[in-house]
């Protein structure tokens, strides 16, 4: 039981992080006048999944590759269509700039979780 509960702890730490991660790296990089999205979409993921793995009371890899996957899940979902930004001498063009960014992070997020791991034996 007290496993149980710690991953609905683990949880309830994750999504919260992720929405203050999402709302801090949108606001900075807008402030900083780059492209939202693919920041947005790349530092989420990775917080995501570490914040995942240190909080998972125990079988911390497989939590890391969990929210990957449920982040990757998530956010095909939540990006919806993306297009390059304004540019006023083109035309708007699609783009999978912005999730390929997310997957990449999120990825990397993984590997980063696993060699903690090995470190921290």
């Amino acid at each position: 039981m007290k496993t149980f509960q710690g991953f609905i702890v683990s949880i309830i730490i994750v999504v919260t992080l992720f929405v203050i991660a999402a709302f801090a790296s949108g606001t900075i990089a807008g402030y900083i006048g780059l492209w939202k999205k693919p920041i947005i979409g790349a530092f989420s993921a990775f917080i995501v999944v570490l914040v995942g793995y240190k909080t998972a009371p125990k079988y911390k890899k497989h939590a890391a590759v969990l929210w990957l996957v449920t982040g990757a899940i998530a956010a095909f979902i939540l990006s919806g269509d993306s297009y390059y930004p304004e540019d006023h001498q083109h035309a708007y063009q699609l783009t999978y700039i912005p999730l390929i960014a997310t997957y990449v992070s999120g990825i990397i997020a993984v590997i980063f979780c696993f060699w903690l791991s090995k470190t921290r034996k």
